[in-house]
C-alpha cells in the first residue's frame, strides 16, 4: 500500500476510534456552515419565485414603455403607437397601491407583497396573459370586481360579497363576481381588477398610464427614436432590470445570514483548535511510535490535516442540508408573520453549496493547522517516555502582545466615541478596529488572566474547588480558548443588549420632550398604503380635535438640500398645518402660522447657517423625480429637533410641482385636542372614525412609545435569536472540552479515587471546573460587551442615539445562565470521570 493510502486508512482509522469526539467536532462545523448555506438557498429561493413573477409580467410583449415623472406614458400615446404598421397590439397596463377590507371588516395582510387595483383587459385586448376566472364570471360593470383566489382563500372571501378598497384619497365598495388564477407563486399577494372604464373613470386622471406592453416587430430604435426621452425597452431586457433590482433588494437577508453563520464558525474556529490541540496531546505516544516506524513529519502532520479536512467536508455537506430546513423555517415563518413572501421551491446554485463546503474545510484545516504542525515536531524517542508528554510554551510573549491589542483598542474606541467632529462613518470604521484590537487582545492575555485567576485559593472553602481551580490552571492556553468561545458570544449579546436598550430610551425621550400631540393615526407597518385624506377631512371634523398635522414627505430640495432619501431621490418635508401644534419647536425667525397656503420653505437653524439663508431669501425648490423647479421665499426657520424635518416646503409649493395629489404619501398624522376636552373620549371618537379604514393604527402618546420599543424588541430578539448559535456552540465548546480531558486524565482520576476521594466529589470536581469556564467566559464577555456598546452607542450619538442605556436584567440573566451552562455542560463529562476505577492509577 503507498503512503497516500496509509495516511488516508490512519485518519479514518482515528476518527472511527473516537465517535463522540467526531460527532462535536463535526457539529461545531454543521451549525456555523448551515447559516452560510441557507444565506445562499433563501436568496436563490426568492430570487427563483421572483424570476418567475417577473417572467410572467412580460409574457407575450415584445417591448416595453414605462411612466417617468419627466415623460408619463398616456392614453393618446398608446393609441399612437398603435397606429403604427409594425405594431399588432398595445395594452395599457396601470396600478393603485390600495387597502382591503373584506366582509369581515377585517383588513386583508399581504405583508410586503402588497394590494393591488387593477383594470381588467379582455383576453383578445391583452397582450400579456390575463388573470382568468376560476369561479364567477369577469367584472362587466362599474361596482363589479374580480380578485385573486390565493388572496381571497386568506381573506374568507367569496363570489358575491362585498369588499372595500381604500386608496390614497376614498373608500369604495366592490362586489366580488370572480376569483381568479395568478399562474405563478405569488405569496400573500392581492390583486382587485375591475373595468377598464371605471378604473379610469374612478381612479386616475383619464389620461395617464402607468406602462404599455407592445406586441409587434416594431424595431426598440425606431420607436425611440418616434418618442425622444421615453423610458423604451425590450420586455426581456425590462424582465431582467426588474430581476436584478429583486436580487439586490433581497441581498440584506443574505448578507444577515452570512454574517451570523461566520460568527458561528468563528467561535467553531476555538473548539475545533482546541479538539485538534488536546488530540495532539494525547495521542503524542502514537505519533512516536508511527515516527520510529519510518513516517515524517510532513506526513505526520498531513495525517492530522487530512482528519481536518475530512470532518469539514462531512460536517459542511451536513450543513448544507440543515440550511434547506432553515430555510423552509424561515419562509413558514414569514408567512405566520404576514410578510407575504412568494414560495416557488427551493432554488439551488453552485455557491449554494460550493462556498459552504469551501469555508467549512477551509475554516477546519487552518484551525487544525497549528496541532497539525506540532504533530509533526513529536520525536520517535517519546514513546518510550512515561507520563506527561506535552510541555507548554511560556506565556510572557502572548501575554504582553495581547496587553498591547487591548490597550491599543480601547485608545482606538475611546477616540471613536470622543471625536464628535469625525463623520460618523469614519467613527464606525475606528470603533471597527478597536474592538478587533480588544478582541484578538483579550483572546491572548485571557490564558495569562486564567492561568494567574485560578492558582489562588479560591474564596469557597474545601479540597474540591482548590482541586478544580489548580486542574484549569496547569493547561491555561485549552482553558482559555474554550472560555473565549463563550466570551465572544456574551460579548455580542452584550453589545447588542446595550445597543437595543440605547435605542429604546432614545425613542423614549424623544416622543416624552418633544412630541405635543395628543394622538397619532399611521398607517401600518407593513404596508404601501398611508392615511387617506378623506380620513384627515373626517378626523378633523371630530368633535374635541383642535389640530390634525399631516406629515407628508415628497421628492423636493431646497438649493439642493432634503431631510433624507427614499433610497431613490432626496425627500423632504410639506408643510400642511402648523408643526408647533403636534410637536416641540422652537421658531428662531418668521411663522408656520399661515405658511402652508402661500409660496415658502423653511429650514432649521443649522442649514439656514450652512446655506447662509435668512428670512425672505429666495431659494430654488425643485423635484428631481419629476423634473421640475421653482422659486420660493423663506418663510420660517426653527431650531434644531430630531423630531421633525431640517427642510421643507409649504403645501402650495410642492403643489405647483407635484400637483397629483394622489402620489402624496401620508404616513402619519398628529392629532391634538381642544383645550379642555376629555383626552380619553376624543380619543375614542377618533378610533371609531378611523375604524372602517382597516388598516389604520390609532395610538395614543404612550401606545406610541411602545410601538416604537416593540420594534426594537422584535429587530433585537432575531438578532438574539441568531446571536445564540455562538453561544451553543461555545457549550459545546466546554463539554467537547471536558469529555476530551476525562480521557487525558484517567490516571489522575484513579489516582484520586485510590487516596479516597468519593465518586459525588469528582462529578462535583468536574462540575466545577465547567462552571468556571463558563463563568470566566461569561464575565469577561460582559466586560467586553458593555464597553463596546458604550463606544458604539457614543459613535452614534449623531444618528439620534443619543442616550446610553445598560439592560441590567438582562446582563444578570446572562451571569446566572453562565453558571447554569456550566453545570449543565458538566453532566456527563463528570458521570463519565466519576466512573474511573481506582485500578486505572497502575493501569
Amino acid at each position: 500500500m503507498n503512503s497516500l493510502g496509509i495516511l488516508r486508512k490512519l485518519s479514518l482509522r482515528s476518527l472511527g476510534a473516537h465517535k463522540l469526539r467526531l460527532v462535536f467536532t463535526i457539529l461545531a462545523v454543521v451549525l456555523g456552515t448551515s447559516f452560510v448555506s441557507g444565506a445562499f438557498i433563501l436568496t436563490a429561493s426568492l430570487s427563483k419565485a421572483f424570476d418567475d413573477i417577473t417572467a410572467a409580467n412580460y409574457e407575450g410583449a415584445d417591448i416595453v414603455v414605462n411612466s417617468t415623472p419627466e415623460f408619463p406614458v398616456t392614453l393618446d400615446l398608446a393609441e399612437a403607437i398603435e397606429a403604427r404598421d409594425d405594431v399588432s397590439r398595445v395594452e395599457v397596463l396601470d396600478t393603485v397601491p390600495v387597502i382591503i377590507i373584506g366582509p369581515d371588516d377585517k383588513p386583508l395582510q399581504t405583508g410586503g407583497a402588497g394590494s393591488w387595483l387593477m383594470p381588467h383587459t379582455p383576453e383578445e385586448e391583452s397582450v400579456i396573459p390575463v388573470m382568468t376566472p376560476e369561479a364567477g364570471r369577469i367584472p362587466t360593470a362599474a361596482g363589479e370586481a374580480m380578485i385573486n383566489v390565493s388572496a381571497a382563500e386568506t381573506a374568507g372571501i367569496e363570489v358575491g360579497e362585498t369588499i372595500t378598497v381604500i386608496d390614497s384619497e376614498k373608500r369604495t365598495d366592490l362586489e366580488i363576481v370572480g376569483l381568479g388564477s395568478e399562474g405563478v407563486a405569488a405569496g400573500g399577494w392581492a390583486g382587485v381588477l375591475i373595468p377598464t372604464e371605471t378604473f379610469r373613470a374612478d381612479f386616475t386622471d383619464g389620461e395617464s398610464a402607468g406602462r404599455l406592453a407592445i406586441r409587434g416587430s416594431v424595431p426598440v430604435d425606431s420607436l425611440r427614436s418616434a418618442h425622444p426621452g421615453m423610458d423604451i425597452s425590450t420586455a426581456a431586457d425590462a424582465a431582467a432590470e426588474e430581476s436584478e433590482e429583486i436580487s439586490q433588494a433581497l441581498s440584506f437577508l443574505t448578507y444577515i445570514l452570512l454574517a451570523f453563520g461566520l460568527i458561528a464558525l468563528l467561535v467553531g474556529t476555538f473548539i475545533i483548535s482546541n479538539t485538534f490541540s488536546m488530540i495532539v496531546a494525547q495521542r503524542t505516544k502514537e505519533f512516536a511510535l508511527l515516527r520510529a516506524l519510518g513516517m515524517s513529519r510532513r506526513q505526520l502532520s498531513g495525517s492530522v490535516l487530512a482528519e481536518a479536512i475530512l470532518l469539514g467536508a462531512i460536517g459542511s455537506a451536513v450543513g448544507i442540508l440543515v440550511g434547506v430546513g432553515l430555510v423552509r423555517g424561515i419562509v413558514a415563518g414569514m408567512e405566520m408573520a404576514g410578510f407575504g413572501f412568494p414560495d416557488a421551491g427551493l432554488g439551488f446554485t453552485t455557491a449554494s453549496v460550493l462556498v459552504p463546503i469551501g469555508i467549512g474545510v477551509v475554516v477546519t484545516a487552518g484551525s487544525a493547522w497549528a496541532p497539525a504542525r506540532r504533530a509533526g515536531r513529536v520525536h520517535p524517542v517519546q514513546a518510550m517516555r512515561m507520563g506527561e508528554q506535552a510541555s507548554a510554551p511560556p506565556l510572557r510573549a502572548r501575554t504582553v502582545v495581547g496587553s498591547v491589542l487591548v490597550l491599543t483598542g480601547i485608545i482606538a474606541t475611546v477616540a471613536a466615541a470622543a471625536l464628535d467632529s469625525w463623520e460618523t462613518g469614519d467613527r464606525a470604521v475606528l470603533a471597527g478596529v478597536g474592538a478587533l484590537g480588544i478582541i484578538l487582545g483579550v483572546l491572548l492575555v485571557s490564558a495569562w488572566a486564567a492561568r494567574a485567576m485560578f492558582s489562588i485559593r479560591p474564596p469557597v472553602p474545601g479540597v474540591v474547588p482548590l482541586l478544580a481551580g489548580t486542574n484549569l490552571s496547569r493547561n491555561p492556553r485549552r482553558t482559555a480558548a474554550t472560555a473565549f468561545a463563550l466570551t465572544l458570544g456574551v460579548a455580542l449579546v452584550a453589545a447588542v443588549g446595550i445597543l437595543g436598550e440605547s435605542m429604546k430610551e432614545s425613542i423614549f425621550g424623544v416622543i416624552d420632550e418633544e412630541l405635543r400631540a395628543d394622538t397619532i393615526v399611521s398607517g401600518a407597518v407593513v404596508s404601501n398604503q398611508g392615511v387617506p385624506w378623506q380620513a384627515v377631512d373626517e378626523i378633523t371634523s371630530v368633535d374635541g380635535v383642535a389640530s390634525a398635522m399631516p406629515h407628508v414627505w415628497l421628492p423636493l430640495t431646497v438649493n439642493g438640500e432634503a431631510s433624507s432619501t427614499d433610497g431613490q431621490y432626496p425627500v423632504s418635508a410639506v408643510l400642511t398645518a402648523d408643526p408647533s401644534l403636534a410637536m416641540a419647536i422652537d421658531v428662531v425667525a418668521g411663522t408656520f402660522d399661515g405658511a402652508a397656503s402661500r409660496p415658502g420653505v423653511g429650514v432649521d437653524r443649522p442649514t439656514a447657517e450652512r446655506l447662509g439663508l435668512e428670512i425672505g431669501d429666495t431659494t430654488t425648490v425643485e423635484a428631481p423625480a419629476h423634473g421640475g423647479s421653482t422659486t420660493a421665499p423663506v418663510v420660517v426657520i426653527w431650531e434644531e429637533t430630531t423630531s421633525y424635518s431640517t427642510v421643507l416646503v409649504s403645501e402650495t409649493t410642492a403643489a405647483e410641482l407635484i400637483p397629483d395629489r394622489s402620489s402624496w404619501f401620508l404616513q402619519t398624522l398628529y392629532v391634538s385636542f381642544a383645550e379642555g376636552a376629555d383626552d380619553a373620549e376624543v380619543h375614542q371618537r377618533v378610533v371609531d372614525t378611523v375604524a372602517p379604514y382597516g388598516v389604520l393604527q390609532v395610538m395614543d402618546t404612550s401606545e406610541f412609545r411602545m410601538v416604537g420599543a416593540q420594534q426594537v424588541n422584535q429587530l433585537m430578539a432575531v438578532v438574539y435569536a441568531l446571536l445564540a448559535l455562538s453561544v451553543v456552540i461555545a457549550v459545546l465548546g466546554i463539554i467537547n472540552t471536558l469529555a476530551l480531558s476525562i480521557i487525558e486524565r484517567r490516571h489522575e482520576f484513579g489516582m484520586l479515587r485510590a487516596v479516597g476521594m468519593q465518586r459525588s466529589q469528582i462529578r462535583r470536581m468536574v462540575s466545577l471546573e465547567s462552571i468556571y469556564i463558563a463563568v470566566l467566559g461569561a464575565a469577561t464577555g460582559i466586560v467586553v460587551g458593555a464597553w463596546l456598546g458604550w463606544c458604539f452607542v457614543r459613535v452614534l450619538a449623531d444618528q439620534g442615539l443619543d442616550r446610553w442605556a445598560v439592560p441590567w436584567d438582562q446582563i444578570g440573566l446572562v451571569a446566572v445562565a453562565a453558571v447554569f451552562v456550566g453545570a449543565l455542560a458538566a453532566i456527563w463529562p463528570a458521570r463519565q470521570a466519576a466512573r474511573t476505577s481506582p485500578l486505572a492509577a497502575i493501569g
